[in-house]
């Protein structure tokens, strides 16, 4: 069963996330979004926390609070006065979220930070060594771009295989490559969906993929429905008519967002944090849980419905995953960890290697 964890320590985190990610050095500027508004995803005082230790580091520090909007197109002007002159900007907003994909204002580097509390900043999930991470996650990332198939299954039934797209012309990218960086290191960049075929079931809701708000973007699924999927498309839906119906008109209500096919499966990621967790009942606010709980290994989710990147996000959860003949996640545990490789790329760091066996609750 899942566990839950303890926090640890707020300044290590800030530490992690100003000299481990940002590598900021004394004479830049930094630059921290908070939210405002209705229902804000991310705490206020996290801002106050992080510029008390960049303080202590000689930096200094701009606070900017702003409400987000529905996409990157309504990005607030204020937040785009300030980025003109800072040489980092961390967001703790869901603004940051919504341009992962795209350019975002200013000539600085840019991070969006999924610590939603100063829970989540001082817990391991926050605190595990940046660099370390960061070294597991492009060694994933190289051994999926050298792969030729994967095969995603789970015990509801979901059973897909596709072949890995290779970068060429003839192929889209292997990834959709972030445009900013993720703090901390969760999750790898998305890949494309190419010659996905096979069978998908889908429980509990639909989300966003989190780059556009929209009305109703929740569809909570009563019951399961089967998707037969060919070369990357919906063709079939099996169950109860009703449900069915509902999200058929989910689909289309997001793809007209963009103008795209409600049916195409554009990508799809999984997480790779195993220290990822969620306290509290999902269901008050499923697009915020779905902000940090995709860090988990436990939770994979496909993006569709439209263009790139789609805006509806698919949910599987415990899933098993294999590139070619190599098993990564095992009923969602993130066994990639347990290889000799990664070990050995830890040699020069004093931060314990994060371990497959965590299995913290994300909730559901």
């Amino acid at each position: 069963m899942p566990v839950d964890i303890e926090p640890i320590d707020i300044e290590l985190g800030a530490h992690n996330l100003l000299l481990q990610c940002a590598r900021i050095k004394v004479g830049e500027r930094l630059l921290l979004v908070s939210e405002q508004g209705q229902a804000p995803f991310f705490d206020s005082q996290l801002c106050d926390d992080v510029a008390a230790v960049a303080a202590s580091l000689g930096i200094p520090t701009s606070i900017v609070l702003a409400e987000p909007g529905d996409d990157a197109t309504t990005f607030p002007q204020s937040v785009i006065n300030a980025m003109e002159f800072a040489e980092i900007t961390i967001f703790f907003s869901h603004l940051g979220d919504q341009v992962r994909f795209i350019d975002s204002p200013g000539p600085g580097r840019k991070i969006v930070a999924y610590t939603l509390s100063r829970e989540y900043l001082g817990s391991p999930f926050a605190t595990m060594d940046y660099r370390s991470m960061q070294k597991i996650h492009d060694h994933l990332l190289h051994n999926i771009r050298n792969a030729h198939r994967y095969h995603i299954e789970a015990n509801n039934g979901t059973s897909l295989s596709a072949v890995v797209p290779t970068d060429s012309s003839d192929d889209p990218p292997t990834v959709i490559e972030f445009t900013l960086d993720l703090f901390p290191v969760m999750i790898f960049p998305p890949v494309n969906c190419h010659e996905l075929n096979g069978r998908l079931v889908l429980e509990n809701f639909l989300l966003s993929s989190s780059t556009r708000a929209y009305q109703d973007s929740v569809l909570r699924l009563t019951s399961p429905i089967v998707a037969e999927i060919e070369n990357s498309r919906i063709v079939n839906l099996d169950r109860d008519a009703a449900l069915i119906q509902q999200f058929r008109e989910q689909l289309k209500r997001a793809a007209a967002i963009t103008g795209g096919d409600p049916y195409r499966l554009n990508s799809w990621h999984t997480g790779i944090n195993p220290n990822t967790f969620y306290r509290g009942d999902p269901y008050q606010d499923l697009e915020r849980w779905g902000t940090v709980a995709y860090g988990s290994p436990r939770y994979t989710h496909i993006h569709g419905a439209g263009h790139d990147p789609g805006d509806v996000s698919f949910q599987l959860f415990d899933a098993s995953i294999k590139f070619d003949d190599k098993v990564y996640w095992d009923r969602g545990r993130f066994v990639f960890l347990d290889q000799p490789e990664v070990a050995a790329l830890m040699t020069d760091s004093s931060t314990p290697i994060p371990s497959s066996s965590a299995h913290l609750s994300i909730g559901l």
